[in-house]
């Protein structure tokens, strides 16, 4: 017994040992981690500064640099961004150039074949070497002060970093060109709508097709009426007193895309948004103009299946822990082969647009964008956005508003489909992009909507986005509401479109009398979402057959138009009765309240509860424990239509009214008084979870709240850079 009582006692003493242990090696490794944390107070002295540069930030994190020149301000940018956010850079510039299979092996050679098939590095470095002296400069000091961040940091990377136990290459001018080349082709997506309208062609006829991507009604709101017809995004300019107001959608990351800086020079100001690893300023104002951003979703993108190989390019992809893999990549006149690198298109198939191009200027010209003045040097400045192409408001402080859809679209008649070679040979001359300054109205209003209408001489595309916000904006500007009320309104106007055919079926008490506003504190959102979700299904499911996961979304006009026009989609294809529309909408219903009695229980919840912003981290999101300790979520209101949009993702089983796409960015441009104007993005400035800045914007986001950048705010920290 006595030798029992001594192997548990010493069975315990180790295991009580072995646990100290580990509590002292997490303890140690979380404190050699948190000295990643930057150096935000007192002075350094670094190479590549001709003079001194401040970094003073405020309660938020949000930085206003000082420098004698715009190449100093540069540097201090460029170590700004390193210090709060290197860790997004490097998983930036490594997935966009397809060497993440360095760093973590063949379970990201899948991106990198992807990223390398499209070559954006490639891009990049050819457009780094044609960069005009001035902009060359400029990116070259910006290149300077992340390496001198590099250099002069004392304690571990970031986590992200730490872990892989590997040192980072230095910064170069080509990294930070990369950005625009992965926001081009995030940016260009008709050419994947058209390859999935062929695989349909299999299985339904040209009309059926047309239906489900239907084509502006002629009484849709039009951006630039007399001109011809119109991610997602929000712009509008309004004279009297003047103001711009800009809120950009995209997919919600953390750290989130956006960073929000001020740059003093004795040239001027700059404040606004900026990208980390970007050394310019991609939404703002620079003092005397502001200028803010929206996507046309124009046909700049085309599916070719039988293209002419013009080159091949051979590559190899390096893997950490494995064997490097060789690649052969195709391209042609005015694109690459995309099944050399990815499944999205057949064996041979071809996407083609002129963002493969290696002339793309488009970098200079947001840098001209940003030391423009007035609406001539602005004009100028657009005349070499390239890729992609962007609708881009424009005011400034005399009161003058105006708008350029900028970018190289192909000359060509028509396209909506798949084509056998390619249909084009020039771009649309720049002089005849629409344009439109100070008009009557004293407003442009734009929401991925109808750009020009049918007076326009060239082929811009069919797939708008859907009217509604758009009406909306016009309709709360007519009332006279604030531009906050307004970028922050939640009430959807194709819910109140489409609840009363959807009532007509099943008069469901719970939702006679919403309005439609998508307010994170009611249940009426969530059954109605869950409605439509299940009539998607249950009226669309049956014909596009296994394709419909990779359709499905939440397509109002789509719905209405089979309700009123199409009841044919009705009519399950699977049986032998036929079933009318009621008869769907009401299996519909059925369908919907049981999955929210099996979800939720028996009292339907508020949308806020399923509506959720979740911001996922590009690394931590995929690892189960990790993903609980650095993402982040929130309960928002809105929806996929609102202003304030939420967008969902209906294809999901786990969480089908997530919101995971929306406003990342928000400011409303008072040009009566720049210094006033007010700016918010969405999660927090540092990308680094030690930080209290990692996540203290997000909860002033969601509520509607800003701040501001002018230099009267107070400072927190204190950082002066001198030359060494």
């Amino acid at each position: 017994m006595t030798l029992w009582r001594r192997f548990w006692r010493w069975t315990l003493r180790l295991a009580a040992a072995l646990l100290v242990a580990v509590v002292l090696a997490v303890g140690a490794g979380l404190l050699w981690l948190r000295s990643s944390l930057p150096q935000l107070d007192g002075e350094l002295r670094l190479p590549g500064l001709a003079g001194p540069v401040e970094i003073l930030r405020d309660r938020y994190g949000v930085p206003t640099i000082r420098g004698g020149s715009r190449i100093d301000a540069a540097f201090g940018l460029g170590y700004a961004h390193a210090q709060d956010r290197f860790a997004q850079m490097e998983l930036m510039r490594r997935g966009g150039g397809g060497r993440m299979s360095e760093l973590v092996g063949s379970m990201a050679l899948g991106f990198d074949r992807y990223t390398r098939g499209l070559g954006l590095m490639r891009q990049a470095e050819n457009q780094a070497a044609a960069l005009p002296p001035d902009l060359r400069n400029i990116a070259e000091a910006y290149a300077a002060g992340v390496n001198a961040w590099l250099g002069a940091r004392s304690g571990a990377l970031p986590w992200e970093l730490a872990l892989l136990f590997y040192e980072p290459e230095p910064w170069r001018v080509a990294d930070s060109l990369l950005w625009g080349r992965i926001m081009a082709f995030r940016l260009i997506g008709n050419w994947q709508s058209e390859a999935l309208r062929a695989r349909m062609a299999d299985r339904l006829t040209r009309e059926q097709i047309e239906d489900l991507w239907p084509p502006a009604a002629v009484d849709d709101p039009v951006t630039l009426p007399g001109l011809g017809s119109s991610g997602a995004s929000n712009v509008w300019a309004v004279s009297g007193p003047t103001a711009l107001a800009n809120d950009p959608h995209l997919g919600f990351t953390i750290p989130n895309i956006w960073y929000l800086a001020r740059i003093e020079t004795p040239e001027g100001v700059l404040a606004g948004a900026t990208a980390p690893g970007v050394p310019l300023v991609v939404l703002g104002h620079n003092g005397e103009i502001a200028w803010g951003l929206t996507t046309p979703h124009t046909d700049t993108a085309d599916v070719v299946t039988n293209p002419e190989t013009v080159a091949v390019r051979r590559e190899t992809l390096a893997v950490r822990w494995g064997e490097s893999v060789d690649l052969e990549l195709r391209q042609t006149r005015n694109g690459v082969v995309v099944s050399d690198f990815s499944d999205r298109l057949p064996d041979g198939w071809a996407a083609e647009s002129p963002a493969f191009r290696d002339d793309d200027r488009t970098a200079e010209a947001l840098w001209r964008v940003n030391a423009a003045r007035d609406w001539p040097a602005f004009l100028a400045a657009l005349r070499g956005f390239h890729s992609p192409q962007q609708n881009i408001a424009y005011a400034d402080k005399t009161g003058r508003i105006g708008m350029v859809s900028a970018g190289r679209v192909p000359n060509r008649p028509g396209g909506f489909d798949v084509s056998d070679g390619t249909t084009w040979s020039s771009l649309i001359p720049y002089e005849r992009l629409p344009r439109r300054i100070d008009p009557p109205s004293g407003r442009i209003v734009n929401a991925n909507n109808r750009l020009v209408d049918e007076t326009y001489p060239y082929y811009l595309g069919r797939e708008w986005d859907a009217p509604y916000r758009a009406l909306r904006i016009e309709a709360l500007l007519d009332a006279g509401a604030s531009h906050a009320d307004i970028q922050n309104d939640a009430v959807s106007l194709s819910a109140r479109e489409l609840l009363p055919h959807l009532l007509s079926a099943v008069p469901d008490v719970r939702l006679r009398a919403w309005d439609g506003d998508m307010d994170r504190h009611r249940p009426e959102p969530l059954i109605y979402m869950a409605w439509v979700r299940e009539a998607m299904h249950t009226v669309f499911a049956d014909e596009l057959g296994p394709l419909f996961g990779r359709w499905w979304a939440y397509r109002p006009l789509v719905l209405r138009r089979a309700l009123l026009d199409r009841p044919a989609w009705c009519d399950d294809t699977g049986t032998r009765a036929k079933e009318t529309c009621k008869d769907r909408l009401a299996l519909a219903h059925r369908r919907a309240v049981a999955f929210l009695q099996e979800r939720y229980g028996s009292e339907t919840p508020p949308w806020g509860e399923a509506h959720r912003a979740r911001f996922s981290h590009p690394v931590a999101g995929r690892i189960p424990l990790l993903r609980d300790l650095l993402d982040r979520e929130i309960a928002t209101g809105g929806g996929p239509t609102t202003v304030n949009r939420g967008s969902v993702r209906f294809r999901s089983e786990r969480h089908p009214f997530r919101h995971v796409h929306g406003a990342g960015y928000r400011a409303i441009y008072n040009l009566d008084d720049l210094e006033k104007s007010r700016f918010i993005q969405a999660v927090g400035q540092s990308g680094n979870p030690f930080s209290r800045h990692y996540d203290d914007l997000m909860e002033l986001w969601r509520d509607g709240g800003y701040i501001t950048l002018d230099p009267a705010r107070a400072s927190v920290h204190h950082l002066i850079l001198r030359p060494r």
